[in-house]
């Protein structure tokens, strides 16, 4: 069976070598924050029995994954809609399918045992109880996403595509066309990035302002929101993998952040509105549209970054009140440039 990779939901917009000094405050005490979160195996479930009645297991998936189920389904393996009465003959194809088998043969080596990322979600997930005990918790589901998807929320599911993180080396991976799979996106298939991908999503379909305002300024300060509740959520994290980028990489924006934000302002680029242009420093890429090819991805969203973690030093203002600040101009009066 042919991989049909559309990149449906690969999420572009946003994922330090030291901890910063910030991140110090930031190490609360959780112990009445214990959570326990649930695991599901979508992709165990799907293609780990093969010979159990696909029409059985079919009305079992959409009972437990609901509306994932259907996108998954419909849209990452494109086999139609869960609920067409013939979908058990496509998706008993695809489930025996030998290059499906062997797919789901290194995911279950790498990711059989899901423990320790289990433990991982779950100190993440006690910060975030600790700043927002009436929220809901996540029901971890890791599934097979056809190349699709590293992270995907999904009502009071954290689905978590496990084959977008087999790592760059692995023989599929290496063997998709990069046509299908840039190289670039290869490159970030860590599973060093797997926990603090799968609360940075979390965050930004709960917590991103879509309406903060539609200037350059004011989104990549909201993307910088998210990243520093990012670091609340994950206080003994490295910067460098909460925004996925490698040790050169994080260096480069380090040495760079004074020309960086120079070329912004000289560019006009802090207020404009222009999407394409917004986009070229938030998405991710082979290297930030704008700024010398040795430069790494969305380093609009590092700077937003910045910008927040010297407003929350400047101010001693806490997550809380970050989140309800919605002046960007304000919070941005505080940023120093890199001169630290």
């Amino acid at each position: 069976m042919k991989i049909k990779n559309k990149l449906f939901y690969h999420f572009c917009a946003v994922s330090f070598l030291f901890v910063s000094c910030d991140n110090i405050r930031l190490k609360v005490d959780t112990s009445d924050s214990k959570v326990d979160l649930p695991i599901s195996r979508l992709e165990q479930d799907l293609l780990g029995d093969t010979v159990r009645n696909i029409d059985e297991v079919n009305r079992l998936l959409i009972s437990k994954y609901g509306g994932l189920y259907e996108v998954f389904v419909s849209k990452m393996i494109v086999e139609g809609s869960v609920n067409d009465p013939t979908v058990g003959i496509r998706l008993d194809r695809f489930r025996k399918d030998s290059l499906i088998q062997a797919i789901y043969l290194d995911v279950n080596n790498e990711f059989g045992d899901f423990l320790s990322y289990k433990q991982d979600f779950e100190e993440a997930f006690s910060y975030y109880n600790y700043y927002f005990p009436d929220s809901s918790l996540p029901n971890i589901v890791t599934f097979y996403s056809n190349f699709n998807a590293k992270v995907f929320p999904a009502n009071n599911m954290l689905a978590i595509g496990l084959d977008m993180y087999l790592g760059a080396d692995n023989n599929h991976v290496k063997k998709i066309p990069t046509d299908i799979l840039p190289q670039f996106i290869k490159e970030d298939m860590n599973k060093k990035y797997l926990v603090a991908d799968g609360v940075k999503y979390w965050l930004l379909n709960r917590f991103y302002d879509e309406n903060v305002g539609d200037d350059f300024i004011s989104k990549v300060i909201e993307l910088g929101k998210i990243m520093y509740l990012l670091d609340a959520m994950l206080p003994s994290v490295p910067d460098d993998i909460k925004i996925n980028y490698s040790t050169k990489e994080l260096k480069w924006v380090q040495d760079h952040e004074e020309n960086i934000w120079k070329t912004l302002v000289d560019e006009d680029v802090l207020y404009t509105k222009n999407p394409m242009l917004i986009n070229q420093y938030i998405v991710d890429g082979p290297f930030t549209k704008g700024l010398p090819a040795e430069s790494p991805s969305k380093v609009g969203v590092w700077v937003g970054w910045q910008i927040v973690r010297d407003y929350v030093e400047e101010n001693d203002v806490d997550v809380l009140s970050l989140l309800k600040e919605k002046n960007s101009l304000k919070i941005l009066r505080s940023y120093k440039h890199g001169n630290r």
